[in-house]
């Protein structure tokens, strides 16, 4: 059910490209605008991913603190990373201040994924530019993907994105009357909360786990204490999965069966 069918070209483009290439992608690369909202099958998010953890037990103490770490985890084919990395790139060359998926396929828990793009404002003394800056290419390189590939550079052997750079991934409900309940088993709505670098990394690394030689099967983004501090404090979790790994078992997006919620 792959879509996004404006990417397709340059996604072709990616595909065939070595570690030892690279590619200058500018905004005459895409469309001209940028739609609120575009529909895309080729992504199904599980909303209902947690992670526990225990620590300061054992015999010698009558107690263990636990916790959760909260997530998401995200299915998608080889082409479908390649075509949500290029629009995540679209949205940093558009201009716009965010920018959504309506997720079109019917086993995804999540109905919609947003970019919301802190744009740095420049400024001098009393004087504040009147739009935020815009961006004339970006170099495109692919690289080796780690399972951590935002971690700190004491734990990641390549170095992808600064750490205030780091995305910063939130729950989201469409219905007003459900934001104050926090209801996870209700949230349908993800957003991605990064700057422009950030989010450029953010497409780059999609791209590259789609890549047939130096991708990889799994990604994980974990929130620092609780994890690789791959993300800004107090996000969630995201985890990524190509077909034939561990949570995504089969060949294809319709295959594809979410456990219940928990």
């Amino acid at each position: 059910m792959t879509n996004l069918p404006a990417y397709a070209p340059l996604s072709e483009r990616v595909a065939a490209l070595t570690d030892e290439d690279d590619l200058t992608i500018t905004p005459a690369d895409f469309p001209d605008t940028l739609e609120d909202r575009t529909p895309f099958g080729g992504l199904v998010i599980d909303t209902g991913f947690a992670r526990h953890m225990g620590w300061a037990g054992g015999p010698e103490k009558p107690f263990e603190v636990m916790d959760r770490s909260l997530g998401f985890e995200g299915f998608a084919e080889a082409e479908g990373f390649r075509r949500l990395g290029l629009w995540m790139l679209h949205a940093v060359f558009s201009g716009r201040d965010w920018a959504g998926l309506t997720l079109t396929h019917p086993t995804s828990r999540a109905q919609a994924f947003y970019v919301d793009i802190q744009r740095p404002m420049l400024r001098t003394h009393n004087l504040t530019l009147a739009e935020p800056p815009r961006y004339a290419s970006y170099e495109y390189s692919p690289q080796e993907v780690w399972r951590h590939p935002f971690a700190s550079a004491d734990m990641a052997p390549v170095h992808r994105v600064d750490e205030e750079d780091r995305p910063f991934f939130a729950f989201g409900w469409s219905s007003p009357d459900a934001n104050d309940l926090w209801n996870v088993a209700k949230a349908d709505q993800i957003i991605l909360e990064a700057t422009p670098d950030g989010l450029a990394a953010m497409a780059c690394v999609l791209m590259d786990m789609a890549h047939p030689v130096l991708g990889r099967e799994e990604i994980n983004f974990e929130p620092p204490i609780v994890g690789f501090a791959a993300t800004q404090p107090r996000s969630l979790e995201a985890r990524f999965w190509r077909p034939g790994s561990l949570a995504f078992y089969c060949d294809t997006l319709d295959e594809l069966v979410l456990p219940p919620m928990r």
